[in-house]
């Protein structure tokens, strides 16, 4: 009988720790791990416009509304790839410059462990703007339009570039080419 009792329960657990009943890991998009560590670093509920993937870093440019303004501006998040998890390296508060000119406003992110970045943006909408292109350490920087829906009926344009450089640039070193 105590055989019978042991077989029974041996069974039941068997059953029990079936591997159908454990519910697989899931794996996280890119997306989904970066908005994570932004949470992470307070810095939730951020839109992600775009990323650009440089080595083992990832250069994340999210909305940030800033808190004396109605609109928003493109704001960086650096990231490190580390053993497939992702590792912050600065954010918003680590600009190295920021500068003014010729309708743009700029931001710099000065790096030792990776490439620079300089983030330019327009002050006016893209179809108003004079602003042709940019140039950071004479090299053309990346053009990005994006568009924000406000209501079904009305959007608007908005504008950045953005350079990955091996130097920190100064703001001699940016080149604003007008129309």
């Amino acid at each position: 009988m105590k055989t019978l009792f042991s077989a029974i329960i041996m069974m039941i657990m068997l059953i029990g720790c079936s591997k159908y009943d454990v519910e697989p890991t899931k794996r996280l998009s890119l997306e989904e791990q970066i908005s994570r560590v932004m949470v992470e670093n307070k810095l939730e509920d951020k839109e992600i416009i775009d990323y650009d993937i440089k080595d083992h870093f990832i250069y994340v440019i999210f909305k940030n509304n800033h808190i004396n303004s109605n609109n928003h501006n493109p704001d960086l998040v650096i990231l490190k790839s580390n053993n497939k998890r992702l590792e912050w390296v600065a954010g918003p508060d680590d600009i190295t410059m920021s500068m003014t000119a010729q309708e743009v406003g700029g931001m710099i992110f000065g790096r030792k462990d990776g490439p620079s970045v300089t983030l330019i943006l327009s002050d006016k909408q893209p179809q108003e703007s004079n602003v042709k292109g940019v140039k950071v350490l004479g090299e053309r920087a990346k053009a990005v339009t994006y568009v924000e829906e406000y209501t079904e009926d009305f959007s608007m344009q908005y504008m950045y570039w953005i350079a990955y450089t091996d130097e920190e640039p100064t703001v001699e070193d940016i080149e604003i080419i007008m129309k």
